[in-house]
């Protein structure tokens, strides 16, 4: 544990530097939603595990609100150290549409009270935008550059134990450039992002658990994003808590933990502390995750991440 520890302090410290706009999707429940941001995390539910999850940002606004839906299905295999999965995500922002379709695979180790687990993941980018009536003649914004697809490929590592869990990632490694054949400049760069998170879950009570975890995002271009979160448990089922999004929102997120069959539902909220205050009512998210195939020496509650 000792290692694992200095070696995630180590990512962090090479993510800790200044570093365009985020442009992978946000969530502020990456913690319940593992797949979404880190291959590595396929088969950490240890068992069958579908997530769908939709979030809606500046409801109340008048122009095309940024909305991205969510999908994934993730399991170990017979002989527990290999675990398959796939993530499917719908991205719009504005005239803009990124779809990305991946299967992803993890190797995974015991390593002290937990399991390490390194992952890839591969599949499929398509990007699509309707031109905007830029007033600049020559802006690439204007180009009509129909549906394009790219290849992607991402990868990750993630380490669990009961109440433990780290993680780093690059969800997309191909830094993907979009434009048509007559442009003279592209039409949109994606860059690659960076995540290194980790959290712990601590016994207050037989009836209280206290979850605090950390995020750190990072994308060349931009100054570095930290997520704080904590978390409050209650009877193993009912659990509320709060988070703060550096450079962008404040938020509350609720969640239902039912054991048979095991199914949770999470909600957030979130309110920007930024300039949009005034011009948006704020930004919703739902995860629902359902499992099933638990082997009988998996306990189905509490999970915690």
């Amino acid at each position: 544990m000792k290692y694992l520890k200095l070696i995630f302090l180590t990512a962090l410290c090479l993510l800790s530097y200044v570093a365009t706009a985020q442009q992978d999707p946000m969530y502020t429940q990456y913690m319940f939603n593992g797949l979404a941001i880190n291959p590595g995390f396929t088969g950490a539910h240890e068992s069958i595990s579908l997530t769908a999850g939709t979030r809606i940002q500046w409801t109340g606004t008048d122009s095309e609100k940024p909305v991205t839906h969510t999908f994934s299905i993730h399991s170990p295999l017979a002989n527990d150290r290999v675990a398959i999965g796939a993530n499917v995500v719908a991205d719009q922002i504005g005239a803009t549409n990124r779809n990305m379709f991946m299967f992803s695979g993890a190797y995974r180790i015991p390593v002290g009270l937990g399991k390490l687990s390194f992952g890839m993941s591969g599949g499929i980018m398509t990007f699509n935008s309707e031109p905007v009536d830029a007033r600049d003649a020559g802006d690439p914004l204007n180009q009509d550059i129909g549906t394009i697809t790219r290849p992607e490929i991402g990868a990750g590592i993630f380490y669990h134990s009961d109440r433990f869990f780290m993680g780093f990632s690059i969800p997309s490694l191909m830094n993907n450039s979009f434009d048509d054949n007559d442009a003279t400049m592209p039409y949109f760069n994606f860059q690659r992002h960076y995540f290194a998170y980790s959290g712990y879950v601590f016994k207050l009570s037989e009836d209280l658990q206290f979850k605090p975890n950390v995020l750190f995002k990072f994308v060349e271009g931009a100054p570095m994003q930290l997520d704080l979160n904590a978390n409050f448990l209650f009877y193993e089922k009912f659990g509320v808590g709060a988070s703060y999004r550096s450079l962008d929102a404040f938020s509350i997120i609720a969640e239902l933990q039912l054991p048979k069959p095991f199914l949770r539902i999470g909600y957030s909220y979130d309110l920007a502390h930024t300039n949009l205050f005034s011009q948006q009512y704020g930004t919703h998210e739902i995860v629902l995750n359902y499992r099933f195939g638990i082997k009988k020496n998996i306990l189905l509650t509490p999970r915690y991440f």
